[in-house]
């Protein structure tokens, strides 16, 4: 296996694990609607192991990233280095997939966070007898998550 091959095969790794925390971020969201609290417990610590084993495999992504040559640039730098051919069409397909998985995660997670929010809300209005007032929404602009294969993670923030 040529270092790029391996570099390439620890990108797979990522993008699948990336995969699972989606589902389980779907999982976790129709816990919540279904008031289903084992479950959502459950689903949690499932997330922080698949967290644990994200952060692992992108360790070793970054490993073979290095190895391959490729120290310190983002994924877009590394796509430009590469000639036209299978090896730059298959990396492009993997960041591609891993842009995509990770804004899903980014948008079940907030969609989840608003289920808790009105639950709690709901909670807090039937153990206290008083209605909660209503948080304003707060917009702020949409972040890039961008995938960056630097030396570093290439997930900008813990989800």
């Amino acid at each position: 296996m040529t270092e790029f091959e391996a570099f390439l095969s620890a990108t797979e790794r990522c993008v699948a694990q990336a995969k699972t925390m989606l589902e389980f971020e779907q999982d976790k969201r129709q816990a919540l609607l279904s008031d289903d609290y084992n479950r959502l417990e459950s689903m949690i610590q499932a997330q922080q192991a698949a967290i644990m084993k994200l952060e692992s495999l992108e360790k070793q992504r970054v490993q073979a990233q290095e190895k391959a040559g490729y120290h310190r640039l983002n994924a877009d730098e590394i796509v430009a280095l590469l000639d036209e051919g299978p090896e730059r069409e298959a990396l492009l397909e993997q960041i591609t997939e891993l842009k995509r998985t990770l804004e899903e995660i980014r948008q079940q997670n907030d969609k989840a966070m608003e289920i808790a929010r009105a639950n709690l809300q709901i909670y807090n209005t039937l153990t206290t007898g008083k209605e909660q007032p209503a948080k304003p929404a707060v917009y702020k602009q949409k972040q890039n998550y961008g995938s960056t294969f630097q030396s570093e993670s290439s997930f900008q923030k813990k989800i």
